[in-house]
């Protein structure tokens, strides 16, 4: 079974850590730990703490993925790192894609589930990759001022496997 705690700190570097940033174009906002003001209004960003951006990607993003119930850490950790990068849904919907999931819904059903626990790890995590650049580069056709975070994304993608 796959483990939160081998996955978030892998999230966290990517995500920037205890860096805060306000990046002009940057739809979330100011950021710490990955947080965005724009996801969580409420929380007083600046002064996050890496405990409680923790907890919130436990809570929020591990737990409806249901990263313990994955069997391979490697695919927990690339779907996590999706969810924290696109939505739970989106990383949901992407490999529904990628496993030929019928309904592509976002939802984690036991149906779901069963089919990543049965895949082939390096094919799944392969053609995940492929699902992510495509969705980066389509985000970026569809609205060019994306284009100056690209790299950054693909970087992610092809490092996240």
């Amino acid at each position: 079974m796959a483990n939160f705690d081998e996955a978030i700190p892998k999230t966290l570097a990517r995500e920037g850590g205890a860096r805060y940033t306000e990046t002009p174009g940057d739809a979330g906002g100011a950021t710490r730990y990955g947080i965005s003001k724009r996801a969580y209004p409420s929380l007083d960003i600046r002064n996050l703490t890496e405990q409680q951006a923790t907890a919130i990607y436990q809570r929020d993003y591990w737990d409806p993925l249901c990263g313990n119930s994955i069997l391979s850490q490697a695919i927990a950790e690339n779907l996590f790192d999706t969810a924290v990068n696109m939505g739970v849904s989106r990383a949901v919907k992407l490999a529904q894609v990628t496993l030929g999931e019928h309904p592509v819904d976002g939802c984690m059903s036991p149906t779901t589930l069963t089919a990543i626990n049965r895949c082939v790890v390096e094919t799944f995590l392969t053609d995940y990759t492929l699902a992510k650049v495509m969705r980066y580069v389509g985000l970026c056709n569809r609205n060019r001022s994306q284009d100056r975070f690209l790299l950054g994304w693909l970087n992610r993608a092809l490092g996240a496997a």
